[in-house]
């Protein structure tokens, strides 16, 4: 029954590390299952074996890969596009939000990772560890424990109607709170403009940096717009970078104060 019990565990132990985003976890998956691994061949009456895994496998081998990701010192940013604050441009990133943090990468000696994900998906992305920092259209919602550096940008969310019909937003995302009876989540918001152009919704819950973006694109213009609530665009940091969000809120007060934050605004802002 042991040996059952350690080898689903070890297999178990192998998915976990090898389905990480972040480096660290898969590094400590490793050293877990070598550790299941050499109970396994304890059950197998190896002793000798499991004995040397154990040393070898969870003590020297961890310890060597620690010591690599510690030197790698990447910086891991689960990122939401967004127009003028994060986006992909051909195969490089830019954007505001992108400008500070490789700029702040920079000033850690930390290589900065993104990684794209859905409005909902990075929450618990912070919350488990498994990235460092939330960047985008990232605004809290009611119950949402986020970590929230200083103000970068200050927006609002609005509603934008283009006719009297029903309404959406985006799953995770602050307009989902303001969202009427009847409303219609989307996963992302290219679509939810996609749902307004083909007319399946008639109005949004939505930032107005976003509402900017589709009017001057020529995309879809509102007949009007109601306010909702005062905002401001801010990066979001796990619960376990503490340090890390202490240092980003000292780095953007730098750039505040010696005009570069403003610079930037205006450079992909306008």
């Amino acid at each position: 029954m042991g040996t059952i019990l350690f080898s689903a565990l070890t297999l178990a132990l192998a998915v976990f590390a090898l389905t990480r985003r972040r480096l660290l976890w898969g590094v400590i998956g490793v050293g877990v299952h070598s550790l299941a691994l050499a109970g396994l061949y304890l059950f197998l009456a190896a002793p000798d074996v499991a004995l040397t895994q154990a040393a070898v496998g969870f003590g020297l081998v961890t310890f060597i890969y620690l010591l690599a990701v510690r030197r790698t010192g990447k910086l891991t940013v689960a990122a939401v596009e967004t127009p003028c604050l994060i986006y992909q441009e051909n195969e490089r990133v830019a954007g505001l939000e992108w400008e500070i943090l490789s700029r702040f990468g920079r000033q850690l000696h930390r290589d900065v990772e993104v990684v794209w994900a859905s409005r909902a998906e990075v929450p618990a992305l912070l919350q488990a560890g498994e990235v460092d920092i939330g960047a985008g259209a990232v605004f809290p919602r009611e119950g949402e424990a986020l970590l929230l550096s200083r103000p970068i940008l200050p927006t609002r969310i609005v509603t934008g109607r283009w006719g009297p019909g029903p309404v959406g937003a985006v799953a995770g995302d602050r307009g989902q709170d303001f969202l009427p009876p009847g409303g219609t989540l989307y996963e992302d918001h290219a679509a939810l403009a996609h749902a307004l152009r083909r007319g399946e919704v008639e109005g949004a819950v939505v930032d107005l940096l976003h509402v900017r973006q589709w009017v001057l694109s020529g995309e879809i213009r509102p007949r009007e717009t109601t306010d909702v609530e005062e905002a401001a665009f801010r990066l979001a940091v796990a619960p376990t970078e503490a340090d890390v969000l202490r240092a980003l809120d000292a780095f953007l007060t730098e750039l505040e104060e010696t005009g570069e934050l403003a610079q930037l605004v205006e450079r992909y802002v306008g």
